[in-house]
């Protein structure tokens, strides 16, 4: 843009000089002017039209790029507004949340309060309400050092006796104490792995509410990004900038989130301009993008598994391994997930350990047939989660594949169940620890790990892997990505690769909108 001035600018500077205008030369005398000639008359004024219209241009061109500037130019202010599945009738994490719940409460929970530490996606710590920590040579001994001056919403300091009193509550096995300015944490066993627990969404540092509202549910109350302005339990919240937040005001004055929505609700509503962030199945990436929107994918963050109910009547081994072997997986996430996600035999993804291909998940029919020889399988009743919509659709194809090598499944979401089609979390970037929550949530038991200080080796994360699979107590079937899309009004935001709204990479409170209104109303961000 400037080139293209200075270019009119020479061309105007040179038409003068031809006509005896007066011109600043070097020294910053005036130059006197040259004698006129017969004609020149004429051709000054036609040279002086030609003037006119240049300076004309060039300012026509200065005012476009000021404006177009005052468009795209990030400014503080407005209201993003969310759509999300779940329906929460309380701002709380629930210990068995489905995994829609989970990202809807946690993205929500993570914009009020704060951890004491975070981890990228590639599984390191890094600071938040915590600005340094280290333990003992034998990993029970854990000192954080806190940030300073850190208040709550209701004005509290986020002192260390708060903070320690949270934690301690919150994790009654662990010691915790709090000092001048920091906050130490003891246990009996070996914590390798304690800044990846720490850094889970349950362990958000919040208060609750003295007073419970009409709907007898307390508020929750944290030092992060936003504060709670509204909630209608099930239907609305809005949150509010934290204009005292230790990490710097949010770009957004407010976020609206509404809940309850399908998938297919919150697609329509993004495409008619009535929300700017919503979630999306993998499977629509592609769809998505045709209208101008932006879907972010984040690495296989799902565990798509068949678990078998404490009274099943799949209660020999056999018949488990040979179900294993008789579903075909690739079929299923070619056409029915669209290409989306990975075929699974194991618990963790490959991104995490690098060994998943160990564990096969090739179908053998043949073997399955094998091993079910000369032996008489009871009928088996699979269900699944309803609000899946692909859930019926798997279940139905596993259940074709299992009588291809004589097994009778009956999808049905009556009678007692002998296999469950679900869908777990992986809530952290750290195999060890996401290992522990998905055994959690399939409600098998834990792994066993060596309780040795030097942290979880990968041979020892295979072998307590190993162990959960071995007996087939469930069927890992796929890993999953979970998907955001946004519309081209919300800029400068990309959700993290752990699916993380507030990771350590970029933030939702820190997005800001492309909207012509408010452009001329805002001032820079740069003057934050």
């Amino acid at each position: 843009m400037k080139r293209i001035a200075y270019r009119f600018l020479a061309a105007i500077s040179a038409a003068r000089v031809g006509t005896g205008t007066l011109v600043r030369v070097g020294t910053g005398a005036l130059a006197r002017p040259s004698p006129a000639k017969p004609g020149s008359c004429l051709r000054s004024r036609q040279l002086w039209t030609c003037q006119s219209l240049l300076y004309a241009a060039l300012m026509t061109l200065l005012m476009a790029s000021t404006n177009a500037t005052a468009e795209t130019r990030p400014h503080y202010g407005g209201t993003l507004r969310v759509i999300m599945q779940s329906a929460p009738n309380a701002l709380d994490l629930p210990a068995n949340a489905t995994p829609a719940d989970y990202w809807d409460i946690a993205r929500t929970l993570s914009l009020i309060g704060d951890t004491l530490v975070k981890l990228d996606a590639q599984g390191r710590p890094q600071p938040a309400l915590a600005v340094a920590w280290q333990s003992d040579p034998s990993a029970r001994h854990w000192q954080f050092t806190l940030r300073r001056g850190v208040k709550f919403h209701d004005g509290s300091a986020a002192s260390p006796a708060a903070i320690a009193q949270f934690l301690g509550a919150l994790h009654p096995g662990w010691n915790v104490r709090a000092s001048a300015d920091s906050v130490s944490i003891d246990s009996e066993t070996a914590m390798p792995s304690l800044l990846a627990a720490l850094a889970l969404p349950r362990n958000l540092v919040l208060k609750r509410s003295a007073n419970a509202n009409e709907n007898s549910n307390r508020l929750p109350i944290g030092t992060g990004p936003f504060l709670v302005a509204a909630w209608q339990p099930g239907k609305r919240l809005k949150l509010a900038a934290n204009e005292e937040s230790w990490a710097g005001r949010p770009f957004l004055d407010a976020i609206e989130i509404e809940f309850g929505k399908s998938l297919r609700d919150q697609a329509i509503a993004l495409e008619l301009d009535k929300t700017d962030v919503i979630e999306t199945a993998p499977q629509a990436a592609n769809e998505s993008q045709r209208h101008s929107t932006s879907t972010s994918l984040s690495l296989p963050v799902e565990l798509l598994a068949l678990v078998f109910s404490a009274n099943s009547k799949a209660q020999d081994p056999r018949l488990r391994e040979a179900l294993a072997l008789a579903i075909d997986r690739k079929p299923i996430q070619s056409v029915l997930l669209k290409g989306a996600g990975e075929p699974a035999a194991g618990i963790l993804p490959n991104w995490m350990t690098g060994y998943s291909a160990v564990f096969s998940s090739q179908a053998n029919p043949q073997r399955a047939r094998t091993l079910l020889a000369g032996s008489r399988q009871p009928a088996l009743n699979l269900s699944y989660d309803p609000r899946d919509p692909q859930a019926q659709l798997i279940a139905e194809r596993i259940a074709l594949n299992a009588r291809e090598v004589g097994i009778t499944v009956q999808v049905s979401l009556s009678g007692a169940e002998d296999i469950r089609l679900v869908r777990a979390v992986l809530p952290s970037p750290d195999p060890a620890t996401s290992l522990v929550e998905t055994a959690r949530q399939l409600g098998v038991p834990q792994p066993a790990f060596p309780t040795t200080p030097r942290g979880n080796s990968l041979d020892d994360l295979y072998q307590a892997e190993r162990s959960l699979l071995d007996g087939y107590a469930f069927i890992p079937l796929f890993h999953l990505p979970v998907a955001s899309a946004a519309s081209a009004r919300v800029r400068d935001w990309e959700p993290d690769q752990i699916g993380d709204w507030s990771g350590t990479r970029s933030s939702i409170a820190n997005v800001w909108l492309n909207d012509r209104r408010q452009s001329d109303a805002r001032p820079e961000a740069g003057s934050r």
